[in-house]
């Protein structure tokens, strides 16, 4: 696979489930489009953890009340695609049950197995969703305080020097005036 986002030249796989537990802290701070009252990320340490690397809460507040949806996020840094043997498959249930939570994210550097991408939809009592290395890293591309602290090459050469920030935010407000008229 061509290195073409920086996400794909980490090596870490603390370092990558690092970068997944800050990018959920960051939404608390960062305007983002989501009706959460509060987030609450318990990174779940290095080592062995049962399927499950990052613990994340989301607290939604409507006009009854207040509610938490929990997440287990499990983070795969492998270079090759994440398949059936790499994650817990067959105690997805238990892992999401022990740690009473809701839903599964598999956070992939490269991407699932479609063996894998299938076992998972095709399973309506389980709640999960995987994303690959592109789409985490559109979401990391979003928070500039993220591509600040961990990739500072990538922010000095595309956004102060190259002035993408701007070119990205110009792009988005000349989109949403498309979309409002």
């Amino acid at each position: 696979m061509k290195n073409s986002i920086p996400i794909h030249d980490i090596t870490d796989p603390d370092l990558f489930q690092q970068i997944v537990a800050e990018y959920f802290r960051c939404l608390k701070n960062e305007k983002q489009d989501f009706h959460i009252s509060d987030i609450d990320v318990d990174d779940t340490g290095i080592g062995c953890d049962n399927g499950c690397d990052i613990l994340v809460d989301f607290h939604f507040e409507d006009a009854i009340g207040k509610h938490t949806h929990r997440w287990v996020v499990e983070c795969k840094s492998q270079k090759r695609a994440v398949g059936n043997k790499d994650i817990n498959t067959n105690n997805l249930y238990s892992i999401l049950d022990s740690n009473k939570a809701s839903g599964y994210l598999l956070v992939c550097k490269s991407d699932a197995s479609s063996q894998l991408k299938k076992l998972l939809k095709d399973n309506d009592k389980l709640k999960a969703v995987i994303w690959n290395g592109a789409q985490l890293w559109r979401k990391l591309i979003a928070s500039e305080s993220l591509l600040k602290s961990f990739f500072p090459k990538y922010y000095k050469e595309n956004f102060i020097i190259n002035n993408a920030k701007v070119d990205f935010e110009n792009a988005f407000e000349q989109f949403e005036k498309q979309i409002e008229e």
